[in-house]
């Protein structure tokens, strides 16, 4: 049987007999009719029929790009039906630990539009970097964008420490983007992460404390002070800009690893608690998240938050949360209110982790819904971040990306009854002879099904980027805080 060199694969693929010429007619139909991102492809020897919507048309296109990599001119006949399993087939690329200029990011995009992946999640703002530019706030540029020498595992850097996107640069990646029917989400962190903000306006934090742009990894407590309403117009006035920005339905409003150290000594936030009549910090979060997403909901758009933000009462079922770790409970409850899960646990699909872990096989091979969530419909998609703290330049994303987000391509995109997982390497070889002949080189073969004793080297290889004097103080440091969380709230970590 011919195994056909196609990532992901499609829904139904059925062979005729004969061969397309090389000079076989293509011809389309726009048809809205048809599920969204759908296609119908048949090659017959004289003619390359396409249908489908907008989408379903640029993707028939991008199977036959792989096929002809595959064949070269001469194609097989065959008769495609194919459809998206999930609506949501994600990367986040992190901008903000280390910044890639845009050419760098288009690129990004142009491997995601191979695979079919229609969403980047863009995790803009953090502690170690502010990188876009919001009018309204010039400082969180100037100072938020810049930071000096950084200290992220095994070595001293400077490369891409510093920089961010001017609004024209964003207009043009969105725009580059949707040419490829890819979405894009931006991320802005409520309330934690944010070190880099603070930096630059200070006010907005707990009693006005001075806040540097964060140099190290890790999770820290500066946090926007939930207890000053400036906080929130300050908040909505970044999102007012953004909106614009990214004209589509999703911002992400962050809402993990806020560690409330500070709001417990914060006079402000503590008013506001006995004035809410809350039960706790957790809660405080939850209502200042819920706040900012009502606001986003007046202006038609969808928030989505970490699992985190579950703690608290009830998160309204109108926001999606991305399901990375913990809150097993409370994301299983969230689901049977009708709430909508974005899959990308740190079990499988965090690529910054090293492959001794998350090797292409164990992604396939993933159960995507877990057993607490069986039995509804929760699941709208699959995502994978790509954390930025050891991935200082373009050739190191795409070596923690390549080959695992196509196979998480192929686990968001393909039917259950159409997936074969043991020919996904085969299927992938001539893709990845391509995407080396543009340069972009992902991990050695042998890496792909990693053998036990190569694990063993990667895993160390990768502690010892991580595990250094400097940061293995830093990273003390907060487990302190972290462990106080723990005691008082019961947080999984």
């Amino acid at each position: 049987m011919q195994n056909f060199h196609l990532v992901p694969y499609p829904e139904q693929l059925v062979v005729t007999s004969g061969y397309a010429t090389a000079d076989a007619k293509i011809s389309e139909k726009e048809n809205s009719a048809f599920k969204k991102e759908s296609y119908h492809l048949k090659i017959t020897e004289n003619e390359i029929f396409i249908e489908g919507d907008k989408a379903g048309i640029f993707y028939a296109h991008i199977t036959l790009k792989q096929l002809r990599l595959q064949f070269g001119d001469t194609l097989p006949c065959m008769e495609i039906q194919d459809a998206p399993r999930f609506a949501h087939r994600g990367f986040m690329l992190d901008s903000s630990r280390h910044f890639l200029p845009k050419e760098d990011v288009l690129r990004i995009i142009d491997v995601l539009a191979l695979f079919k992946i229609n969403r980047l999640h863009w995790h803009l703002i953090d502690d170690q970097g502010f990188r876009v530019e919001i009018s309204a706030f010039p400082k969180l540029t100037e100072i938020g964008s810049v930071r000096g020498r950084s200290h992220f595992g095994l070595v001293d850097e400077y490369k891409n420490n510093c920089g961010y996107f001017t609004q024209t640069d964003i207009k043009e990646i969105v725009a580059y983007a949707k040419e490829r029917m890819i979405e894009i989400i931006p991320e802005i962190e409520i309330p934690g992460h944010e070190s880099a903000m603070l930096a630059a306006y200070p006010e907005i934090g707990c009693q006005n404390a001075p806040v540097e742009v964060v140099t190290t990894g890790g999770i820290f407590d500066n946090l926007i002070c939930a207890g000053k309403e400036e906080s929130f117009a300050f908040v909505t006035k970044i999102l007012d800009e953004l909106i614009e920005l990214f004209p589509y339905e999703m911002i992400h409003i962050g809402g993990d690893e806020a560690c409330k150290r500070k709001w417990r000594a914060c006079p402000d936030c503590q008013k506001k608690i006995k004035e809410l009549g809350l039960k706790d910090e957790n809660a405080l979060q939850q209502w200042f998240v819920i706040k900012v997403q009502r606001y986003l909901k007046e202006k038609g758009k969808t928030a989505i938050v970490w699992n985190d933000s579950l703690r608290g009462d009830k998160l309204p079922e109108d926001c999606v949360v991305q399901m990375w770790m913990g809150d097993k409970d409370l994301i299983a409850e969230f689901a049977e209110r009708g709430g909508k899960i974005i899959q990308s646990s740190t079990e499988s699909f965090y690529l910054d982790y090293p492959y001794a872990m998350w090797d292409v096989q164990k992604i396939l091979n993933f159960k995507l819904c877990p057993d607490f969530l069986a039995g509804t419909d929760a699941i709208i998609g699959v995502e994978c971040p790509l954390w930025s703290e050891r991935v200082l330049d373009l050739d190191r994303e795409f070596y923690q990306m390549i080959p695992r987000l196509p196979a998480m391509a192929e686990c968001g995109w393909t039917a259950e009854h159409a997936r074969n997982n043991d020919s996904f390497i085969d299927r992938y070889t001539s893709i990845d002879a391509y995407l080396q002949t543009q340069g972009i080189c992902g991990a050695p073969k042998e890496y792909w099904n990693i053998s036990p004793k190569l694990a063993e080297q990667d895993m160390d290889n990768y502690n010892k980027t991580i595990y250094t004097p400097e940061y293995s103080a830093e990273m003390e440091r907060q487990e302190a805080m972290m462990a106080i969380e723990r005691e008082i709230y019961g947080d999984e970590r």
